[in-house]
């Protein structure tokens, strides 16, 4: 049977196809679209419609990709910028018209249930104490787990396209700019997981920012998730990288072995929020994580649809991300 799923993200589409047979899981096709839904939404609280348009117009490429590479089940879900959008409505049912099936709007609960599920699918991870950090364009999840079970989790609105919008207004990024970031950040965090620890659990990362920075350390000219999944950067790594980031205009950023275009100005924001954890939590190393939110909503599809064999074994990664 062949699955497809949907993530409909702050900054960009996450697309996933993959298959069952015999009891195996094999990922045929993956691709990430910039549609940047998320643009404005901090000054109008509404979906813009030039940023509706883009997202619909990658809808409808992806599902006639999903629709030609013969896929049975379809899942979609949406996160932190429809659910804060006051016309979020509207969106969801021109997104159902494209798609042809809804779009499952998903709370910042569910969206870490969801991604705890995705990254405990590997079975690298499964049984683990992890702590899993996910940052996407609009929110970012905290979740702590023990022995595969998740324990607690938080989302908050601290997304790496949002905190570009309030806080870095030109570039280059001063490096006492994103200083003063990482300590914003880390103070509007602090409260709120004040009763999570990392005690002996590995912090694992997921999501865009994550992926980039162990391209970027390990210079990947062409992204391959094989090379960074189940890899690691160290915090002083990290905080190389970003004092690396700072002082270079967009255009020197986009020339970055690793980087793509569509994260140059999301790279310190995002990073700012790696650095806060690790710093509030006293971490000396990040994980890195390729599976998150659509994993787990893959594995979800497959569980509800395959009830004896589930999503048990672990497919492949795919080669490169379109």
């Amino acid at each position: 049977m062949r699955y497809a799923v949907f993530d409909l993200g702050s900054n960009s589409i996450k697309f996933v196809v993959a298959e069952t047979r015999a009891g195996r899981v094999r990922v045929l096709h993956e691709q990430s679209i910039s549609t940047r839904l998320a643009e404005h939404l901090i000054d109008t609280c509404e979906l813009r419609p030039e940023a509706i348009a883009r997202t619909l117009d990658a809808l409808r490429e992806l599902r006639a990709k999903a629709s030609d590479m013969g896929v049975e089940v379809f899942r979609a879900v949406a996160t932190s910028a429809v659910r804060d959008s006051r016309n979020r409505r509207v969106f969801l049912k021109a997104a159902k018209e494209v798609l042809g099936f809804p779009v499952q709007l998903l709370s910042g609960a569910e969206e870490a249930d969801t991604i705890f599920a995705g990254v405990t699918a590997d079975p690298h991870w499964r049984t683990k104490d992890l702590f899993i950090l996910d940052i996407g364009g609009g929110s970012a999840e905290w979740v702590q787990g023990q022995h595969g079970k998740m324990e607690k989790r938080i989302s908050l609105p601290l997304g790496a396209v949002r905190l570009r919008e309030r806080f870095l207004h030109e570039y280059p990024v001063a490096h006492d700019t994103a200083a003063l970031l990482v300590e914003t950040v880390r103070g509007q965090i602090s409260h709120p997981l004040a009763h999570y620890s990392l005690g002996a659990r590995r912090l694992v990362g997921t999501g865009g920012t994550i992926t980039c920075l162990a391209a970027i350390e390990k210079k990947l000219t062409d992204f391959d998730p094989r090379k960074i999944d189940h890899t690691s950067l160290t915090i002083e790594q990290i905080r190389k990288l970003m004092h690396g980031f700072c002082g270079l205009t967009l255009e020197q950023l986009g020339k970055l072995p690793g980087l793509p275009p569509k994260r140059v100005d999301l790279i310190i924001p995002g990073t700012a929020v790696v650095l806060a954890t690790m710093e509030l939590l006293r971490a000396n190393r990040l994980f890195v994580s390729v599976r998150g939110l659509r994993y787990g909503v893959l594995t979800t599809a497959m569980r509800e649809s395959e009830p004896q064999t589930g999503s048990s074994s672990r497919g492949p990664v795919s080669k490169k991300r379109a």
